[in-house]
């Protein structure tokens, strides 16, 4: 009868590479379901939302037909690429964004640097804004005016945006040693 030797550190070797294996993949499901989780969940929470929102019906005064007696107005003209229709005004820390149009965004700062970053680039002259991102967790700073689409970016209204934002954003980078300037901001789509 043969017998096989094993030498300990190979076994030990092997065991905790079994393990190291379970945890990943231990931590890998745990990933998977709780993504798997939170999708469900917003689905839940949107089909709520519209079955509620089917059931109350709002009027919207200026949606409804005007009388008779009262003479329509023109339809105003269609905003030109260059210069986008006047946003409606931004209630107090709300969101300044219309869907359908184009913001510079200058940055993705981090928590404790957003306020200042946000405070510098208003004192520069910039009507820049913290809004949240899509995944409401990490937030942005953008700039209006809007671009009514992207190619607006080369009109001279555009370019101006632009050459103000690089302008500011060297004065950032001057500021103080590890800030960035504005030199990547880039329109971007926001829909809503």
């Amino acid at each position: 009868m043969r017998s096989i030797r094993i030498p300990l550190g190979f076994l030990w070797l092997l065991g905790v590479g079994v393990l190291i294996l379970a945890v990943v993949a231990y931590a890998f499901g745990y990933g998977r379901g709780r993504s798997a989780g939170f999708a469900e969940g917003v689905s839940q929470k949107l089909e709520e939302q519209a079955a509620q929102a089917s059931v109350r019906t709002v009027r919207d005064p200026l949606r409804q037909p005007a009388p008779a007696s009262v003479a329509a107005e023109p339809a105003p003209e269609p905003a030109s690429a260059a210069r986008p229709a006047a946003p409606a005004p931004v209630p107090a820390g709300g969101d300044p964004r219309q869907p359908g149009y184009w913001y510079f965004t200058l940055a993705r700062p981090s928590s404790a640097a957003a306020d200042e970053m946000l405070a510098f680039c208003r004192a520069e002259g910039l009507d820049a804004h913290l809004v949240s991102e899509d995944n409401g967790k990490s937030r942005k700073i953008i700039v209006l005016p809007p671009l009514a689409n992207a190619e607006a970016r080369k009109t001279p209204a555009g370019q101006a945006l632009e050459a103000k934002i690089k302008k500011a954003g060297d004065r950032w980078k001057a500021k103080a040693k590890g800030n960035r300037n504005f030199s990547d901001a880039y329109p971007e789509l926001f829909r809503g």
